[in-house]
C-alpha cells in the first residue's frame, strides 16, 4: 500500500544523449564568463545604440603624417595625432558586422562621448574585433 502516487512527465521528446563539450564549446562559456566579466576585462558601454559589455583596447598613438605643399611641409606643430584602439564585443549584442569606414560611437551623448572610423572588423569565433581610428588635436 503506497502512501501517495507519483506521476512524472518526461515532455513528448525522448531525452537526449550527453555529449562531451569541445574545446569550442569550453572557449565560448569562458569567453563570456572570464573576458567579458565586468569584474575583470570588460565595461558596460553603449557602441553604436547597443548596451553591452565591450573591451577597449588602447593600440598606438602617431602623429598626423604631414604633406607637402607648394614645397613647404604642411601640417607642422598642428599637434594632430592618429589614435588607434581594438574593441572586442559580442557578435550576438552588437548584430550585423559594420562595414570598414563606418562611424563607430562609444557613449554617445554623455561626457565620455568618442567617435572613431571604422578600420577594419573580424569576427572572432562569435567576438567582433574591430580597430577604430580617431584623428585628435594632442
Amino acid at each position: 500500500m503506497a502512501l501517495f502516487d507519483l506521476e512524472q512527465h518526461f515532455g513528448e521528446d525522448p531525452p537526449k544523449e550527453w555529449k562531451r563539450p569541445t574545446f569550442k564549446d569550453c572557449a565560448a562559456v569562458d569567453i563570456r564568463r572570464v573576458f567579458f566579466d565586468e569584474n575583470e576585462f570588460a565595461e558596460r558601454h553603449n557602441v553604436d545604440g547597443v548596451d553591452a559589455l565591450i573591451v577597449l583596447e588602447d593600440v598606438d598613438v602617431r602623429e598626423h603624417a604631414a604633406h607637402w605643399e607648394a614645397g613647404a611641409k604642411q601640417n607642422f606643430d598642428t599637434g594632430l595625432y592618429d589614435a588607434y584602439r581594438i574593441l572586442y564585443i559580442p557578435v550576438e549584442d552588437y548584430g550585423e558586422m559594420p562595414q570598414s569606414g563606418n562611424l563607430v560611437t562609444i557613449d554617445e551623448g554623455t561626457k565620455d562621448e568618442q567617435f572613431f572610423t571604422l578600420k577594419s572588423c573580424e569576427d572572432e569565433n562569435g567576438i567582433y574585433r574591430m580597430i577604430l581610428e580617431r584623428v585628435r588635436q594632442g
